[in-house]
């Protein structure tokens, strides 16, 4: 992408693991998604994480932990804190 456009940015969306190449979100930074979080300029997780997710994301990722961004969905689906505006709850 670089090659193309040196100002590009590049966002991984959590949902292909880069062992098995299969559709499998992982909600969270691990072993399954960081190949593709190092090749890329950070990693947008699914919305379907755990309260624990966000600090162990942020561990992974080390120095890069600001380029670790947790989904959230307003309409509440499975979503830590509810949902909708009350995403002032998360960790």
């Amino acid at each position: 992408m670089r090659l193309s456009n040196a100002a590009s940015v590049v966002i991984w969306y959590d949902s292909v693991t880069a062992d098995t190449g299969e559709l499998q979100w992982q909600d969270q930074l691990n072993a399954r998604n960081t190949a593709w979080f190092d090749r890329c300029d950070g990693i947008f997780v699914n919305y379907t994480w755990k309260e624990t997710y966000p600090a162990v994301s942020a561990a992974r990722a080390q120095h890069r932990r600001w380029d670790v961004y947790m989904g959230i969905d307003a309409f509440g689906r499975n979503t830590f804190g509810g949902g909708q505006l009350h995403c002032d709850k998360v960790p």
